[in-house]
């Protein structure tokens, strides 16, 4: 018999839908000439995707919060990450 409970990639009934949720951020200057490394914004502290590396070593930024948001703590922590001072100027 087929499982009564689970997760389903589309709606069915008995079945509850999927919630995968990231966000994305992706910045360059205006003629393209610098861009930035992408900074993703996921639910989970250590996605099983990334196996036994750190996102660093996959190339490119991670943080992680319960709604995956971009909030204003995410935000400063990425643009120090970011500049080469290691500072944010307010």
């Amino acid at each position: 018999a087929p499982p009564d409970r689970g997760l389903a990639t589309c709606q069915l009934s008995g079945k509850k839908k999927e919630k995968f949720r990231i966000t994305v951020g992706l910045a360059c200057n205006a003629d393209r000439s610098e861009k930035l490394e992408p900074i993703f914004i996921g639910k989970s502290s250590k996605p099983r995707c990334f196996k036994k590396q750190t996102p660093e070593e996959c190339g490119f930024y991670y943080q992680n919060n319960e709604k995956a948001w971009m909030t204003s703590s995410i935000f400063e922590e990425c643009v120090s990450h970011l500049s080469p001072t290691g500072h944010v100027a307010h």
